[in-house]
């Protein structure tokens, strides 16, 4: 994690029923997002460039705020 750079609203976005997130950790090896402030976390993935995440992931009932906001981790 990195812990300076903890927000970043322009890495998040949605385009045609999905929503993308564009990483920004170069140099990262491995990356991991949860859609629900940490409940649950997606397996470990190898790094790429832009991560495509289906809308349906923010319609479950675990969901407790208004929005979509993911937490993404990476490791070096």
């Amino acid at each position: 994690m990195f812990p300076d750079a903890d927000y970043d609203s322009d890495a998040f976005g949605s385009s045609n029923g999905q929503y993308t997130f564009t990483h920004k950790a170069q140099g990262a090896d491995m990356f991991r997002y949860s859609w629900n402030y940490g409940k649950n976390w997606t397996d470990w993935k190898s790094w790429e460039a832009m991560t495509y995440i289906d809308e349906d992931v923010f319609s479950g009932s675990d969901l407790f705020w208004d929005g979509q906001h993911i937490m993404v981790q990476c490791t070096l």
